[in-house]
Formats: C-alpha cells, structure tokens, sequence
C-alpha cells in the first residue's frame, strides 16, 4: 500500500468513527449549545468521509476502509454505560473530547510519518489535523 492511500485510509476510517460515535451522542445530549457544536463536527467527519473516499479512488484504492463494525459497536456500548453513569453535559463533551484527542494523535502521527509525495494528501490531513485539533478547544469549553 503506498503512503498516500495509507494516509487518506487512516482519514477515511477515523472520519467513519467519528461520525458513528457521534451520532450516538447526539442522541444523548439534552444541551441545545452542546449539540450545535457536536452536529457542526459530524458534518465536518462527514465532509472528510466523502472527501478521503473521492482522493482514494481517484488514486486507484477501489476498497474504502471503513471502521470495524465491532469497534463502532464497543464504542456506542461504552457510550451508553458512561451516561448510564454521568448523563451530563461535562461527561458527553468528555467522551467526544477523548475521541478528538486520539484522532489528533494518530493524524499528527501519520503526517510525522509521511514521506510521499503527493502535495495534496499531505495538505488534507493537514487540514483535517487542524479541524480536530479545533474540536478539542470547542469541547473544553463544555466541561
């Protein structure tokens, strides 16, 4: 697999938890604000999803490489016992801040790793590291 289908891989996967988990939040959350934040995120999860999906095809990657379905399924279960515990508004915006945090991570990872060449993966991840790294900030705010 070369570096760039890996790279936008990693995207498009984190994009398709993202959106997963998300929505999964969004069910769960009673905070009007709390929720306008969350919805902006999972349209930006959503845009990168279609986006990564495009760049893959258009550099022959005819498999798109969605999460595991068993990951989705643990995460939406953890979900539900943390809210089971703490149904607030702190406790949610946590949850989506620790998913952000890894997205971050991993992404500024991936890019540190990169050594392709193609101008225009490496500037979407770029990207889609800085609207992660703007979730986090927007979620703090809701602790």
């Amino acid at each position: 697999m070369n570096k760039e289908i890996e790279l936008l891989s990693h995207i498009h996967e984190n994009a398709d938890m993202g959106q997963d988990s998300l929505e999964h939040i969004l069910e769960l959350s009673t905070d009007v604000e709390f929720s306008k934040a969350v919805r902006r995120q999972l349209d930006e999860y959503r845009n990168a999803y279609q986006i990564s999906g495009t760049m893959l095809e258009q550099r022959g990657c005819t498999e798109e490489k969605d999460a595991p379905a068993s990951g989705k399924m643990m995460a939406n279960v953890m979900t539900k016992i943390k809210n089971k515990m703490d149904s607030s508004t702190s406790k949610l915006a946590e949850m989506v801040l620790q998913g952000s945090t890894m997205g971050v991570t991993q992404l500024t990872r991936e890019i540190h790793d990169y050594d392709g060449k193609d101008r225009e993966v490496l500037d979407f991840a770029k990207e889609q590291l800085r609207r992660e790294e703007r979730n986090v900030e927007t979620m703090k705010y809701f602790l």
